[in-house]
């Protein structure tokens, strides 16, 4: 039997890299406005030492500005908490949905990188397998970047978690017709490592511009 041990360490390694630079992006901005705010409130306590006026309008602006970046910085540390607590467990049971939209928020600043933010269709009630949390948000990122990279123009690219019979799926929708294009595989070697490792199936659909996780 192969052992692929070494090449999951390297992919988990470059996931979890991938995710955590955007993050730590985030949070780098908003230190970046806090500190422009303290040198705004510094500049405002020496008007007062001269004895220029100030209205409490300006003060009280200026510290809703600080308390909305203190908030926006203690979400995006509980999404990257949570992100590395994704890794804790080899199997446990997943909701197809909260990982779908997790992805959505914590690669959120990569997203926009690449266009408008995806349409989500997950069902109301939770929607759950045995997998490994971790590689199966690896594997959803994984096909939402091809999708978005691969999208049809003016077209926006929708992820749907539903069932076809029994079997639970994920399909990414709005890609061109043409979807793989040129030379381009698919999937992609990393693809097909994460897809193996979690025991699923990728495929596409060309005639309806769908990347689809069967998760059997």
């Amino acid at each position: 039997m192969r052992d692929d041990s070494p090449a999951m360490a390297i992919e988990g390694a470059r996931f979890f890299g991938e995710i955590s630079a955007s993050i730590s992006h985030e949070i780098k901005n908003v230190l970046a406005i806090i500190n422009e705010n303290a040198g705004l409130l510094q500049d405002m306590v020496m008007m007062i030492e001269k004895g220029m006026p100030l209205s409490p309008e300006r003060l009280s602006g200026l510290a809703q500005s600080i308390v909305r970046q203190v908030n926006r910085g203690d979400r995006i540390v509980r999404d990257m908490n949570r992100f590395a607590h994704s890794a804790d467990h080899p199997l446990e049971t997943v909701n197809i949905g909260e990982v779908i939209h997790f992805v959505s928020v914590v690669a959120a600043r990569l997203i926009a990188m690449k266009g408008n933010p995806p349409e989500i269709d997950v069902p109301a009630a939770p929607m759950t397998i045995v997998s490994n949390r971790f590689f199966l948000e690896d594997l959803v990122w994984t096909c939402l970047c091809r999708a978005m990279d691969a999208r049809a123009p003016g077209r926006t690219v929708s992820i749907v978690a539903e069932k076809a019979g029994d079997t639970p799926r994920i399909r990414f929708c709005g890609l061109a017709e043409d979807f793989p294009a040129g030379g381009e595989v698919f999937p992609s070697p990393r693809e097909t490592m994460v897809s193996g490792l979690l025991g699923v199936h990728l495929k596409a659909d060309k005639e309806k511009g769908e990347i689809v996780i069967i998760l059997s």
